[in-house]
């Protein structure tokens, strides 16, 4: 029998059919004096690989902190996913920038004389001030969108722009009364503050059955509210306090006695 000459075929990309369409996108919203570092982390996954699922398809950052979310997400780009940076979707998101004219996040390079800059081959891509419509709101549309707010008010109806089928938001607020505000007014099913991937498998059968309910586990608080007849799930950290020491004695000692001169020892749980 004659052999077949060997051929070595890629698989589509990405395989999982995340292609097609928006699988639950996220969300960050990003307040007054929030946590920068703590918030970028999911983004700059989404913006290596902005195909697949649970990618962040936009984020909402207060006007105070507008530039230096800027420069901090500019400094940590890498270039994406070597799929990505030639998939027709990319593509059809550069030649729809380069229409509109946007305003974008991306990396730069100088020309020779470091006169002129342009974008590196390749480059993640966040567009300032443009709703994902303009670009695809029925699949990754391979760039992330930012917008920028001043209050709470202001944000909400900037989220109503985003019009995909987000699943999650995570806010980043030092202020909880603040961040529960805008939590119970965004149109999402899940919302985590101050943390991000937190499994909700605690009360995701609660969830499902429109109950409401608290609960305190592995460290973060977990509630569910039902409003307007859907189902709304807030998670946050909430560290148990360490456990107090007992109170030390009262017992009087004169400063000759045994008690007096060896210090007590405490016995901490290892």
């Amino acid at each position: 029998m004659a052999k077949m000459p060997y051929t070595w075929r890629q698989p589509p990309y990405p395989g999982d059919e995340s292609d097609k369409r928006w699988i639950d996108p996220s969300m960050i919203i990003l307040c007054e004096d929030g946590d920068i570092d703590a918030a970028i982390g999911p983004l700059l996954d989404t913006l290596y690989e902005p195909i697949g699922t649970g990618l962040i398809a936009t984020v909402f950052v207060h006007e105070t902190l507008r530039e230096q979310f800027i420069e901090k997400v500019r400094g940590e780009m890498i270039v994406m996913h070597r799929q990505v940076k030639k998939h027709e979707f990319y593509k059809k998101a550069l030649r729809r920038i380069d229409c509109l004219g946007a305003e974008t996040v991306a990396m730069m390079q100088p020309d020779d004389i470091g006169f002129r800059y342009t974008m590196v081959e390749g480059s993640p891509i966040v567009v300032c001030d443009f709703s994902q419509s303009y670009f695809s709101i029925n699949h990754p549309s391979t760039v992330v969108t930012l917008h920028t707010f001043r209050h709470s008010r202001e944000l909400c109806e900037l989220a109503a722009t985003e019009n995909l089928p987000f699943a999650s938001a995570a806010i980043w607020c030092p202020k909880m009364s603040a961040a529960y505000e805008i939590a119970l007014e965004l149109n999402v099913p899940a919302v985590y503050i101050n943390c991000a991937d937190v499994s909700l498998l605690p009360i995701v059968e609660k969830h499902r059955n429109l109950q409401s309910f608290a609960l305190l586990y592995s460290d973060h608080h977990y509630e569910v509210l039902v409003l307007r007849g859907r189902a709304k799930a807030i998670v946050f950290p909430a560290p148990l306090p360490l456990l107090k020491r007992p109170p030390e004695p009262t017992a009087t000692a004169t400063a000759d006695s045994p008690s007096a001169q060896k210090p007590l020892k405490r016995h901490s749980k290892k």
